[in-house]
């Protein structure tokens, strides 16, 4: 081979292996048109197909990608979604090298998620349920009481996923309001009502993702690594923005909340944070973090005046935001609604069904639904006990640190595991984005985008139980080789003394 031969492989070599910035962001492009082609096939279960749903992709719209096959559509779908997280990772290894501008970003981010504005909700259906509920504020008929079912036959429940039809509304009265105000916005028109929250949402994202690079500067990172981890997060992107959850004006409200305390406004912070717990109530252990914070002691009484006065801001925030709703408070008697949900990812579930099963070989059935209860009971108890173990070491630990643990731990050990609900973590802890962090970032985000497609949660179970097993295996193997060498030594060293007495034995003769 002659060296101009050896020079072109070397360099179509580097090529393929360091890609140029134009080429990721071509490549992120094009899985986002990918992603959208493969939404639009009649049977894809990645978007709502009901009349009514979105422009395009269903019944009766202009344009339906229906003359490919569901399984072929679906395949380009995935490509797709590959295609984002390998860009994704480049970029992200790009501004870690800090070879790659603020502009590049922005403007790449833009080519990203502009294509999935031709697509409807991505991944899940609940912004259906939102403008639901928001048409039953708007008519003074209480979510907390009753189903979206409640509306009867109007395009309203016509999206609505039938799971949810008569289940009450566990959210806050602050997002109550938003959904009651947006669907008045609209004159009541459902998909306009659904079009508004969806807006919303991607603003809010937005937001998040701008108040998350201050938060960044402010603690002295760089404020392009957290717009990376945030802002172009294809979770976040895809299971905030685009599938327009409510869990993103929550985290705008947590964002705020840790603004504001980096600046030293600490009971800004806890209203700010509050006005977040009022959409959904876990980021309500931020406001634990700070109270803690707010004395440089260590010993815990000295912590008892300041939780006291953070407490009462928490509670008259909650009260006014429920008292000028006019919803009431029984979303707090709901908050055990998205636990009707089962998934093979959650431990405690796994746990449970796995006792069940061995408890059923004695001739014991039907223990299934009370096993699920109590280690659901007994995981949150865990997750209370992790939190107040981070919160009191978060001198040491950092407070974006302590708190994005925290976050996940209530997620992990919670009744369910939804993909938007590792966010509330990683958020956080993107705000003070150390390499190390980066990298757990990037992992669980590309576990988290796994989850959210159709068997993904039965993957994820597989996947992570057996890399669970793995490691104890290891770990427990290593400890006993260990620990049984610790007890081979005297005999070690015995038989070294015999030997050396034989040895000097066999030179007197």
């Amino acid at each position: 081979m002659n060296q101009s031969t050896l020079e072109l492989s070397e360099n179509i070599r580097h090529r393929l292996l360091s890609p140029s910035l134009a080429q990721i962001r071509y490549l992120g492009f094009a899985g986002s048109m990918m992603i959208v082609l493969g939404s639009l096939a009649p049977g894809s279960p990645f978007t709502s197909k009901p009349v009514g749903s979105w422009f395009i992709g269903i019944q009766g719209s202009p344009f339906v990608f229906d003359q490919v096959p569901s399984y072929i559509a679906q395949v380009i779908l995935y490509l797709g979604l590959l295609a984002v997280l390998v860009s994704w990772f480049q970029i992200v290894r790009a501004v870690v090298a800090k070879s790659v501008t603020t502009k590049f970003l922005l403007v790449t981010s833009l080519w990203w998620f502009i294509p999935l504005l031709i697509a409807g909700p991505l991944f899940s259906r609940d912004v259906y349920s939102y403008a639901a509920i928001g048409e039953m504020v708007s008519r003074h008929i209480s979510p907390y009481l009753y189903g979206p079912n409640i509306l009867g036959a109007t395009p309203y429940l016509n999206t609505v996923d039938p799971f949810w039809g008569n289940a009450p509304a566990p959210y806050g009265p602050l997002f109550l309001w938003i959904a009651g105000a947006s669907a008045v916005l609209s004159g009541h028109d459902a998909f306009v009502t659904m079009l508004i929250l969806r807006a919303l949402s991607i603003g809010v994202v937005i937001a998040i993702a701008a108040v998350a690079m201050k938060v960044a500067k402010i603690a002295g990172y760089d404020p392009k690594l957290a717009l990376v981890l945030v802002g172009m997060n294809p979770i976040f992107v895809y299971h905030l923005a685009s599938s327009a959850h409510n869990d993103a004006i929550m985290m705008l409200g947590l964002a705020l909340g840790v603004w504001a305390f980096k600046r030293n406004h600490h009971y800004l912070a806890t209203f700010a944070i509050t006005a977040g717990a009022s959409v959904k109530v876990p980021v309500i252990v931020a406001v634990a973090a700070i109270a803690f914070l707010s004395t440089p002691e260590r010993n815990l009484v000295s912590k008892i005046v300041p939780a006291i006065k953070h407490g009462a801001v928490m509670i008259a925030t909650l009260a006014g935001f429920t008292v000028a709703s006019g919803v009431g408070w029984g979303w707090i008697h709901n908050l055990s609604t998205p636990g009707t949900v089962v998934s093979p990812a959650v431990p405690t579930t796994i746990v449970a069904a796995w006792l069940s099963r061995f408890v059923g070989l004695f001739g014991i059935h039907g223990s299934f639904g009370l096993l699920l209860t109590l280690f659901r009971g007994l995981g949150l108890l865990l997750a209370a006990l992790i939190t107040l173990y981070l919160v009191y070491n978060i001198s040491t630990l950092g407070f974006e640190k302590a708190v994005g643990l925290s976050l996940l731990a209530v997620v992990l050990l919670g009744p369910v595991i939804q993909p938007w609900y590792i966010t509330w973590g990683l958020m956080v802890l993107a705000m003070k984005p150390t390499i190390r962090t980066t990298s757990a970032i990037v992992f669980v985000s590309i576990l988290g985008m796994v989850l959210g497609l159709p068997d993904g949660p039965s993957i994820v179970a597989w996947t992570g139980y057996s890399l669970a097993a793995i490691a104890a295996v290891v770990f427990v193997a290593s400890r006993l080789k260990v620990s049984r060498a610790a007890e081979l030594l005297p005999i070690i060293n015995s038989a070294g003394r015999i030997d050396l007495v034989l040895a000097r034995s066999f030179e007197n003769l």
